[in-house]
């Protein structure tokens, strides 16, 4: 009562919900309405009061008739507001002071006055709406939240057309093709046949679309040479045909480039 008198209702208001959670009173109920009345949660005051008429047992008709028109001033102060919340079990706040979830929160008698609603849920995004309400005119708040993303998607183009598209060891169909991925890195594979196969990883943010164009290519053919094409065939038979005519013998060998150059002795001659 002293902090109330004090003009310290927040601590009162915690005082005297203390003792009622203790000795559940009827009069002390009155008191916890007027301390809410004066932090201007008026809505919950109501309810208090109200409370308090039908639990105190014996009451003076004076302090009836004083707490009945309380209770009509209070509710003259007020606009109710209408609470539609997408999902269930968003938290519902009112200046910073929560007021429950919903859909148990579904509406709330408002002081008029500028105020802001918070909106909060696991895995969405918050949301925050400033209103003015004017006393005895109802309102009506709808919100839904945006869920926060957990993937992205990614459309993988392909060069050639129909290409297989594996993702994390998955097939996914021949190119090209979408697909929605959790966060992170992955892994992708491009492969055809006749051609050299794609391997590459892909890293994906929440909520992004994005397009990765993958072109194979054929793979690089080394021709392989015939015997009489390489260098290392002719030098051992040039050789052998340099030696022979030196020796001077019976048999003259002649070189291919001296055949090719037309050098070959007078008179009747027989090749082998």
């Amino acid at each position: 009562m002293a902090l109330f008198n004090d003009g310290d209702f927040g601590a009162a208001l915690t005082e005297f919900e203390a003792s009622y959670k203790i000795h559940p009173a009827a009069g002390v109920l009155y008191n916890i309405g007027l301390s809410q009345k004066s932090l201007y949660r008026y809505d919950e005051a109501l309810t208090s009061l109200r409370k308090y008429l039908v639990d105190a047992q014996k009451i003076p008709k004076d302090k009836r008739a004083e707490v009945t028109q309380l209770i009509g001033e209070i509710q003259a102060l007020l606009a109710t507001v209408t609470f539609e919340v997408t999902p269930p079990g968003t938290s519902v706040r009112l200046d910073g002071r929560e007021l429950g979830e919903a859909p148990t929160v579904s509406s709330y008698g408002v002081a008029a006055g500028l105020h802001t609603f918070e909106f909060s849920a696991k895995g969405y995004k918050p949301e925050k709406k400033e209103l003015k309400v004017v006393a005895g005119q109802p309102l009506k708040l709808a919100v839904t939240l945006e869920k926060i993303p957990t993937t992205g998607r990614v459309r993988v183009t392909v060069k050639p057309p129909l290409a297989e598209v594996i993702v994390d060891d998955t097939p996914r169909g021949p190119g090209p093709v979408e697909v929605e991925l959790g966060l992170g890195g992955h892994t992708l594979s491009v492969q055809l046949a006749g051609y050299t196969s794609y391997q590459g990883e892909l890293v994906v943010t929440a909520g992004q679309r994005r397009e990765v164009p993958i072109e194979l290519s054929k793979p690089v053919v080394v021709k392989k040479a015939h015997f009489y094409e390489k260098w290392y065939f002719w030098v051992p038979v040039t050789a052998v045909v340099a030696g022979a005519v030196a020796t001077g013998g019976r048999r003259e060998l002649v070189s291919a480039d001296a055949a090719y150059r037309g050098r070959l002795p007078t008179g009747a001659s027989r090749a082998r």
